[in-house]
């Protein structure tokens, strides 16, 4: 069959919302792959089967910002500062991502997208930044989520060096967990001024999977955003059928 668009599944949960269970998605992720030439299609949390059968069919992932992962799956005990945790969630989209992997599916991840990723591939992650970081810098910031706030260094010889072409820039925040010890398949690209990492990237340049902590969705006014979802994008239009 012969598509436009590649297709690009965004996984969502569910939640109570004025009273009704509902799947919920901020719309501004859904806008920037449409803007990058995709098609969005939301994938509420289902069984492995049909979550497998979604997989195959689409040609990209996106995993979205949510709620904090729970511990559980990477081995440690909840600390105080937790926040809100959906192991069901979790579980579902840890086996998206895993499957999407066997399946060479771009992948891309935001905020807590880039949290599961690590998770997923064996990762572990900071609880909460303020109370393990040294020097923390402020990451949950009270700003308007199209404002950045803070700066990112980027590795200059990373692929996400390459999608942006500069070694800095400014980043939204909204985050206060992050990437304790990198999963083996994944390098650290960008980190922040108080040395947490802000973004990810497979070492298998073959396979796209790239994961930021801000919230580029939010941002693609600006060409290195915006480059961020085309870059996805193109590598999911490799996988027209």
């Amino acid at each position: 069959m012969n598509k436009a668009f590649p297709i690009i599944v965004i996984p969502v949960s569910s939640a109570d919302h004025n009273g009704t269970h509902s799947s919920i998605l901020h719309q501004k992720y859904s806008e920037a792959i449409i803007q990058a030439g995709g098609l969005p299609v939301l994938l509420p949390s289902v069984d492995k089967t049909l979550t497998e059968q979604m997989i195959k069919q689409c040609d990209g992932i996106v995993l979205p910002g949510g709620d904090d992962v729970d511990p559980f799956y990477y081995q440690q005990h909840p600390k105080p500062e937790l926040g809100t945790v959906n192991r069901m969630q979790d579980a579902f989209e840890i086996h998206a991502v895993r499957f999407a992997e066997q399946n060479k599916k771009p992948l891309l991840g935001i905020c807590r997208g880039m949290n599961i990723l690590n998770v997923a591939f064996g990762g572990t992650l900071i609880q909460h930044i303020p109370a393990e970081a040294q020097q923390a810098i402020k990451h949950k910031q009270q700003a308007p989520r199209n404002v950045p706030t803070h700066e990112v260094v980027i590795k200059s010889n990373s692929l996400l060096y390459e999608l942006t072409g500069t070694t800095t820039v400014q980043v939204n925040s909204f985050h206060h967990q992050s990437i304790n010890s990198a999963a083996p398949p994944l390098l650290p690209c960008a980190f922040a001024p108080d040395g947490i990492v802000e973004a990810i990237e497979g070492r298998n340049r073959d396979h796209f999977i790239l994961g930021v902590q801000w919230h580029p969705e939010e941002l693609t006014a600006s060409p290195e955003m915006l480059n961020l979802f085309q870059a996805f994008i193109n590598a999911a239009k490799s996988g027209f059928q």
